[in-house]
């Protein structure tokens, strides 16, 4: 066992773990929860959070004893939120360690030598600073990238939930090993989110997030509808027309998506090997070409069902049936908009 190793052991509030320490915590714990009426009083709320922390400090010792030590930091975790101390951040950041967390390890070394340092414990900071460096070599590092992100002044960036700050964009940051959710959002423009596997201590990936698209403006209001005179056509040719034009519209669109599609997914076989493993570009360039090739199955889908209901209506319509028929267009006159009386 190293002399670290001893000092971290050692780095604890109380070394006596009995009976008593759970009975003050009961103690203090039924205290706290006395009549609403009473004012709280500061003082035995502080006492009740440190026989708390106290608690679970001890237990967190035990389990890491026994090996346990995924249960054994999330008790020194919630022990420094209660009542804060050296020698718990330094358990914590053991603990941390000893479960493959390297990042997370690394910066509560970091934490407990500066707070070693304030309370002149000159030997638990030199320990933690010890610590510290001898993970930073082993690292994990994650970069994320936008570089058009100065043409949207609105972008988020978020890291596991939490927002990353523009000066950490294009920034090698520390992260423990694993998956990782990076996610953007932007006023106007459609969200996005990937999983970026950090596949183990020492590597540095990229993560790049491409140019968001635009969320899709509502059609403009169809003008009035302005009345034909009174003819012989059929108002059932003008809906067929209408409607198989509409269907023609439908798949040309979808073919344009198509193409897209195909574009992208040919452009990440430069990110990829092996078929499917892929880089984090090449993983948000196959699935924008997924969505996009989902968008024009449904769209010429939508335009064949159109184009073929349009076709029967204008060649079961009747002869010379009466109608008053109007048509205008849609905004830009990309559709058409049929009206009548009959």
């Amino acid at each position: 066992m190293t002399p670290m190793t001893n000092t971290i052991r050692a780095a604890h509030r109380d070394p006596r773990r009995s009976a008593l320490t759970s009975a003050v915590a009961l103690a203090f714990v039924l205290l706290s929860g006395k009549a609403a009426a009473d004012p709280p009083d500061p003082m035995e709320e502080r006492a009740a959070r440190r026989a708390a922390a106290e608690t679970l400090f001890d237990e967190g010792k035990w389990l890491m004893d026994e090996g346990r030590y995924p249960e054994a930091c999330p008790k020194f975790a919630e022990s420094q939120r209660l009542d804060a101390g050296v020698g718990t951040l330094l358990n914590l950041a053991d603990c941390l360690e000893k479960i493959g967390r390297t990042a997370s390890a690394w910066a509560e070394f970091r934490a407990a030598a500066y707070a070693a340092r304030e309370k002149g414990q000159v030997e638990r900071e030199q320990v933690a600073r010890e610590r510290a460096a001898a993970l930073e070599p082993r690292l994990a590092r994650l970069v994320i990238t936008a570089p058009w992100a100065d043409t949207v002044q609105t972008l988020e960036i978020r890291k596991d939930g939490q927002i990353l700050g523009r000066a950490l964009w294009g920034t090698a940051v520390p992260v423990d090993p694993g998956k990782h959710v990076v996610e953007a959002q932007a006023e106007g423009k459609r969200p996005y989110r990937v999983e970026v596997e950090v596949p183990g201590e020492a590597t540095r990936v990229t993560a790049a997030i491409p140019e968001l698209m635009d969320v899709p403006k509502a059609p403009a209001p169809p003008p009035p509808v302005k009345p034909l005179p009174n003819s012989g056509g059929s108002v059932h040719k003008i809906a067929g027309i209408a409607l198989g034009g509409a269907g023609v519209v439908s798949v040309i669109a979808g073919s344009i998506l198509g193409m897209q599609a195909i574009a992208r997914n040919d452009a990440s076989a430069a990110h990829c090997i092996e078929g499917n493993l892929c880089d984090a570009t090449g993983v948000a360039l196959r699935s924008e070409a997924r969505m996009r090739g989902d968008a024009a199955t449904g769209t010429i889908i939508a335009g064949v069902l159109a184009a073929t209901g349009g076709l029967v209506l204008y060649l079961t319509a009747p002869e010379g049936t009466p109608a008053r028929a109007g048509v205008g267009t849609v905004g830009s006159g990309a559709g058409l908009v049929v009206g009548g009386v009959f």
